[in-house]
């Protein structure tokens, strides 16, 4: 993750923008909408969730794509427009994201706050000032269409869940629109399947990042009038409390009974301090007499050594030092110029050093804790030391226990051994010399000549030649429908052959009694796949040419097959019996 962004920060979706007809990239993340200037380091434009009241997406024959989203501020907005060739795609990825931030938001506050008169305030009815003539109403419905109350009516964490697996995963989002705005399955029964999704996605969102023990690197913002502001945000503040005690002792001193907290922090960027490190602006900086303070004691802290460690709590097998004795007699000497303090260089690294050293070891101790401090040296044992330096397998190996077999007649044991012996008997008409007389002449009339030349006749070469090209093409994969069909008509196929196996597993999940209004549902959802969405497909391919027609029949002929079983199925399903009343 870049330095411009906050830790814990992830982008959702970025694309080429110009703002003010100025070139960079807007990003949307999980915290903010942002514009980075082509070039630029830190957003020009920031806008966090909480503060989006509203936004508008240019129409689709537009000569401009753009999208301007409005803040809670008044006549505060923000026009981006998309150049590249893929503009028309990227503007509609900003506004399912946009969207579904929305949605997030109010859902929160949907069931305090309801919205008068039953109108969505996802986005505005009427232009805001500034908006172009070709700007027009965003859609009101999330992502794929997803829309409150959900039926049940699901927790708003849960609908916050499933607008964000909705938000990144676009197959789903497809799958979604295609199934439930079509209503083929309610949002219940989509999903039902799909609950270690929600459940995944939760722990993730849960999961705490650790602390970073990078240094920390503040840079500033440049607002749209050229302001420098910087962003303080909890895990920043943090970072800068364990980098530099000395700011927190008087953080802890100050605020608030002398200063308040804004105020701190002003004086802070103003200060010696801050800009110690940063070439050309320490010696111009005002005098203050609490960060001035501060700069002292934290230098002379960096100045001085650390105090010696004991190590007589260290493991015999890392302590390094126990084997210094053993090259006191060694033809080289340790090299002079890597000794700590002994060269200017390594002088002026020194604090540095320390100060990394320093904080790294207070990261370090926010998340396992301090060490215990050593009671004493521990008593020496070689049973660890043992363990680690013994290998089994140098060791001599100890025979395992045997029982001993114990056979009376070894006679009978080798005939049951050698098998059928009858079978191998010679014919009692033939002498055994005989046999061994029409094998030797056999063995001496068979000559091997060495020296005579090996060829190998073409036909050979014909056959191998020939099973090498069938098997090469049994390994080439055959072409499917993303070479064969259209972009467009591929990706629609796609959908249409998920939505139709997702509509088969719910029919064949509500093959039960109890679910017997869903079984029927589900019949005719697959016959309206068959006679509507696949018809549909096949028209759109015939009118190409029949390459594309026969790759759409082979690449939705599975789908069709199952569809005709699943009917078949339903036709063959006895009827449910209904009892008549007696008048």
């Amino acid at each position: 993750m870049s330095a411009m962004w906050e830790a814990g920060e992830t982008i959702t979706t970025e694309a080429p923008a110009l703002f003010k007809k100025r070139s960079g990239t807007a990003y949307l993340t999980n915290r903010r909408l942002a514009w980075v200037p082509q070039g630029g380091l830190a957003p020009m434009v920031s806008v966090k969730h909480i503060d989006i009241k509203t936004f508008f997406v240019s129409k689709e024959n537009a000569a401009r794509v753009m999208v301007k989203v409005v803040e809670n501020r008044p006549d505060t907005s923000h026009s981006f427009e998309f150049p590249s060739s893929n503009a028309a795609k990227e503007r509609d990825e900003f506004k399912d994201a946009i969207t579904a931030v929305i949605s997030a938001r109010q859902s929160r506050t949907a069931a305090s706050t309801p919205t008068p008169g039953g109108a969505s305030p996802l986005v505005s009815d009427a232009s805001a000032p500034g908006t172009p003539k070709t700007l027009m109403n965003a859609s009101r419905a999330g992502p794929s269409g997803i829309k409150r109350p959900l039926n049940g009516g699901a927790a708003a964490a849960e609908l916050r869940v499933r607008v964000a697996l909705l938000t990144q995963d676009k197959d789903l989002a497809t799958l979604h629109k295609d199934l439930v705005i079509g209503k083929h399955v309610s949002e219940e029964e989509f999903w039902e399947s799909r609950k270690h999704l929600l459940r995944n996605k939760t722990v993730m969102d849960q999961q705490q990042k650790g602390q970073s023990s990078a240094w920390l690197d503040l840079k500033p913002e440049t607002g749209e009038s050229n302001d420098v502001k910087y962003v303080m945000t909890p895990q920043v503040i943090h970072s800068i409390f364990q980098q530099y005690p000395a700011i927190k002792r008087k953080y802890d001193e100050n605020v608030p009974d002398i200063l308040s907290e804004g105020e701190f922090w002003k004086r802070f960027f103003q200060s010696r301090f801050f800009h110690r490190s940063r070439s050309g602006r320490g010696a111009n900086e005002p005098d203050d007499d609490i960060f001035d303070r501060a700069l002292e004691e934290d230098e002379e802290e960096t100045k001085n050594a650390p105090k010696r460690m004991r190590l007589d709590h260290i493991d015999k097998l890392l302590d390094l030092s126990t084997t210094e004795e053993d090259h006191l007699e060694s033809y080289t000497s340790p090299d002079s110029t890597m000794a700590a303090g002994k060269t200017k260089g390594s002088k002026e690294a020194i604090p540095l050093i320390r100060r990394f050293n320093r904080y790294a070891q207070r990261v370090l101790n926010s998340t396992v804790g301090p060490k215990r401090p050593s009671t004493g040296p521990e008593p020496f044992s070689m049973s660890g030391v043992e363990r680690a330096i013994v290998l089994e397998d140098l060791q001599e190996q100890k025979e395992a226990s045997r029982i001993v077999l114990d056979i009376q007649d070894t006679r009978r044991y080798f005939e049951s051994q050698g098998g059928d012996l009858k079978s191998s008997k010679i014919p009692e008409n033939q002498d055994p010399a005989d046999i061994l007389d029409q094998f030797y002449r056999d063995f001496a009339s068979y000559r091997v000549v060495l020296n005579r030349p090996f060829t190998i006749p073409p036909s050979t070469f014909d056959t191998l030649m020939k099973d090498v090209k069938v098997n090469r093409a049994k390994m080439m994969p055959p072409q499917d429908g993303s070479q064969l069909l259209p972009p467009q008509l591929y990706q629609d196929a796609l959908a249409c052959h998920a939505a139709g196996n997702e509509i088969l597993r719910h029919f064949w999940s509500s093959t039960g009694a109890d679910k017997a209004a869903k079984y029927v549902r589900m019949v005719e959802s697959l016959k309206k796949v068959r006679d509507e969405n696949v018809k549909a497909l096949l028209i759109q391919a015939s009118s190409l040419d029949a390459a594309c027609l026969d790759a759409l029949k082979m690449m939705l002929k599975p789908m069709l097959g199952a569809i005709q079983k699943a009917l078949k199925h339903a036709e063959t399903r006895p009827k449910p019996m209904t009892r008549k009343l007696v008048q």
